[in-house]
């Protein structure tokens, strides 16, 4: 029978649904093959069981036909109702558990036979290549739950009622730092700093609070319900020189959304958005104000990218469920505050990455697609005339939210999260080419910068957190060497170009597994590396109070300072979603006495600037500067900074002014806007001009 021979094309579809296809066409009347069509409408059993689970909830599926109802024991779990479905092959099935009142999903075994999306635990994605059976785990809600505390700088803390009586020395945390309390318990801290510190603020758990002033003793007091970890900051003002200072939290406004998502726009305001459940803002850092913006769509885990006219492009976003993307895209004009329906992509993309092309295009590259499966195939998307082309030469399975970089040749590097590294030309229909290998792992959740053009630093990450860090010159040897590790190994970290073209790194924890909260407070210090000696040890600095982690973002503010915000949505077991940030003074703008050093002032720049073109930059300090450079603004989002890069520029002195040469083409810098910076011999930068290239 020629169906006989064509059952070898689908061994993958299970024995028993196979022989009954092959059956009903042996019994035809007329001889006939398995089709491709016919193997897609072969389906699969997805069943729903109790597992091990001892309390009671219910499981729903977003394909519909599973409602069903598990009745938890120590006996043994029972279900009801619709707890079986059959779906065709290849589709992607949502389940979402929900525990009944005084159940909860239990977090270290939320399912048996699928794995939980990390976004939602509550949720998992099925894809059905044969007949599978799901568990969800659902335990009795613990009626106590644990408070801890950890900290940057020196000082003391206990509770009320008593259990906490905990040491913090240099941000290492010794004594009792944890203790279990009845659930609905009110718990009050009080906080004393050592001899030289301060309270500088509270963080997490309920406690997010401003410190005192001088050696002033502080509390918090929160109301246990959940397992909860809070950070009480001391802080020394002796070591703001070496160290920089971080402000005292700014609350983002009621109603609008963790900021997921950070971009530095042309008019020097920064919008963040993130889940639908919270509005888009921007936030002006000169005032201090919050303007509400409208979301036309789920930009929830989108792309952006900066536009060479200044405008931003977002890309993708969420359907309503994890990993399926959307195929919509829209522009914001920062002049007007106002969005603008772009052409939508052929498919959907939930996590990609957006990157500037020396054309002034922008690829957009990987994500879940709209039946929640990888997008394979690139897209570019042509502002002349709002339409996106496909690379259909150049599919291929690239992880979510690809660290992405225009490099000088033109083509667009791809240097992780994976070990191998590819070149992709996106001209006509694409082409991947095979790129030095780098020397470590997998660096999930780990980040990365060009310092130069050409020039790329890649650190931490990894689901088992890395400390190690390694670079590549594509001007020169173009292979791939570590320079010296971080102190701390971290995930879900940023690293952020400073303004003088050192390497800031911050945030992120050092727990193993997709989003677990530190080991300790050694994370809150943030890091600091320098490309003019790469093998020298990253510098800590100043703690930070809010531990930043997933979902986290930091860019470069054009005066030279760093914004470090958000986190969460879902935070890591026992911390809450932060809808703050927290702006760090780097050590570069104070003298040793601690106060803040006198900046070279840029009196005027042009605003706009032609490739290879030598401009005058007028400064009152042309004879002190010792460097200038020019950092394209930023784009953020999950460890990467998708428009972040910087220049290295050359230039001569005058009298009252420097004569600076731009980058010599799009390679070098991609079309777009970015912050021009002189730099004094000692390392002090100015405030920023926005140029505009291309």
């Amino acid at each position: 029978m020629p169906s006989l021979v064509r059952l070898r094309a689908f061994l993958g579809m299970g024995t028993a649904v196979l022989a009954a296809v092959v059956l009903l066409h042996a019994c035809s009347q007329e001889p006939s093959e398995i089709t491709i069509e016919e193997a897609k409408a072969v389906r699969y059993q997805l069943t729903i069981w109790g597992g091990s689970s001892s309390a009671s909830g219910t499981v729903t599926s977003n394909r519909g036909g599973i409602s069903c109802s598990i009745a938890g024991s120590t006996g043994g779990a029972s279900t009801s109702g619709g707890c079986s479905q059959n779906y065709k092959s290849g589709s992607v099935v949502s389940i979402t558990a929900t525990a009944a009142t005084g159940s909860v999903l239990r977090l270290d075994q939320e399912w048996q036979g699928c794995t939980p999306n990390p976004e939602d635990r509550r949720v998992c994605q099925i894809t059905m290549n044969g007949n599978i059976r799901v568990a969800p785990t659902f335990v009795p809600a613990s009626n106590n739950f644990t408070l801890s505390v950890s900290g940057g700088g020196s000082g003391s803390v206990f509770s009320t009622p008593s259990g906490i009586t905990c040491t913090i020395t240099n941000g290492q945390s010794t004594g009792n730092c944890g203790a279990g309390f009845l659930t609905s318990t009110s718990v009050k801290l009080t906080a004393t700093p050592a001899s030289g510190n301060y309270l500088k603020a509270w963080a997490g758990g309920g406690c997010d609070a401003s410190g005192t002033t001088g050696a002033g003793v502080g509390s918090c007091t929160t109301t246990v319900r959940s397992n909860l970890a809070i950070v009480v900051s001391f802080d020394a003002q002796a070591t703001i020189a070496s160290e920089g200072e971080w402000s005292a939290p700014i609350t983002w406004p009621a109603g609008a959304a963790v900021a997921i998502n950070a971009i530095l726009l042309p008019n020097g305001k920064v919008m963040t958005y993130g889940r639908m459940s919270g509005v888009p803002v921007v936030w002006d850092p000169a005032g201090g104000g919050f303007t509400n913006l409208q979301e036309p769509a789920d930009f929830f885990c989108s792309g952006h990218a900066l536009l060479g006219d200044g405008r931003l492009l977002v890309a993708g976003g969420h359907s309503g469920t994890d990993n399926y993307g959307i195929r919509t895209s829209y522009v914001f004009d920062a002049v007007t505050n106002l969005w603008s329906r772009a052409d939508s992509m052929r498919n959907g993309r939930w996590y990609p990455t957006s990157t500037t092309l020396p054309s002034g295009e922008v690829l957009t590259i990987s994500g879940g697609d709209t039946a929640a499966k990888l997008n394979r195939v690139p897209e570019v998307y042509q502002p002349v005339t709002n339409k996106w082309r496909a690379l259909t030469d150049s599919s291929r399975a690239i992880p979510y939210y690809p660290m992405m970089f225009v490099v000088p040749d033109g083509s667009v590097y791809y240097v992780g999260p994976e070990q191998t590294t590819q070149f992709l030309s996106t001209t006509g229909s694409g082409r991947w080419t095979t790129g030095p290998s780098r020397n470590c792992c997998s660096r999930d959740y780990g980040s990365a910068v060009m310092y130069d053009a050409g020039k790329i630093l890649v650190v931490g990450g990894g689901n088992t957190p890395t400390k190690t860090a390694e670079s590549i010159d594509l001007t020169g040897s173009a292979t791939w060497g570590y320079v010296a590790p971080l102190n701390v190994a971290r995930r879900q970290l940023n690293a952020t170009l400073l303004a003088d073209g050192k390497v800031l790194v911050t945030g992120g924890t050092d727990a193993t597994g997709f989003n677990n909260a530190p080991l300790s407070s050694a994370a809150l210090a943030p890091e600091l590396w320098d490309p003019a000696n790469p093998g020298a040890a990253w510098k800590k600095l100043a703690s930070m109070s809010h531990h930043r982690l997933y979902h986290s973002t930091a860019l470069l503010l054009p005066d030279a300072r760093v914004l470090s915000a958000g986190s969460g949505q879902p935070a890591a077991t026992g911390l809450s979603d932060d809808r703050t940030g927290e702006i760090f003074t780097p050590p570069y703008l104070y003298k040793p006495d601690g106060t803040l050093a006198t900046r070279p002032v840029i009196t005027s720049a042009p605003a706009a600037i032609g490739y290879g073109q030598t401009f005058l930059v007028e400064t009152a300090e042309a004879a002190s500067i010792g460097k200038v450079t020019f950092i394209r603004l930023s784009a953020v989002t999950h460890s990467f900074n998708q428009s972040q890069r910087m220049n290295v520029l050359s230039f001569s002195a005058g009298a009252g002014s420097v004569t600076v040469t731009a980058p010599s083409g799009p390679n070098m810098a991609p079309p777009g806007d970015y912050m021009l910076f002189v730099v004094n011999a000692a390392g002090v930068p100015s405030v920023a001009k926005i140029v505009r290239i291309g």
